[in-house]
């Protein structure tokens, strides 16, 4: 019995170093992921994202994400819209509770994001494409 001791150890060990390598890991790839909305800079789990790049009249804002890192994540926080009534520089703000979804990670950044709310996205879904800028 005392002979397999040394070996029972070793064996213990082995399996702890593994699972904290599977852990360590784990976290860092989490907090690896990131985003881009139309800023040159990523984020990780922003709190604010703009969806219309072209104009900043939607945006999405005070995001609680919960799975990031994972294939989906997912935030609920207050989107807000210019109506541009009679046109956007004369437009009012409007606001409204939004979930939207980041996914489709490639190359450490999730390159979609998702979401519905029939005032903020015009009674239908946005699917808006999110890649890196080109460099």
């Amino acid at each position: 019995m005392r002979r397999y001791i040394p070996h029972m150890l070793l064996l213990v060990l082995t399996v702890l170093a593994g699972s904290f390598a599977v852990l360590s890991w784990n976290q860092a790839h989490e907090s690896s992921v990131s985003i881009y909305d139309c800023s040159t800079t990523s984020s990780v789990a922003p709190s604010s994202m703009v969806l219309t790049c072209a104009d900043a009249n939607t945006l999405v804002k005070n995001l609680r994400w919960s799975g990031w890192g994972e294939p989906t994540a997912t935030a609920t926080g207050l989107g807000s819209w210019n109506d541009c009534t009679p046109n956007c520089a004369s437009g009012k703000w409007k606001s409204a509770p939004v979930t939207i979804s980041a996914y489709r990670i490639r190359h450490g950044h999730y390159t979609r994001v998702n979401g519905t709310n029939q005032h903020l996205f015009g009674g239908g879904p946005i699917d808006m494409v999110s890649y890196p800028p080109a460099g």
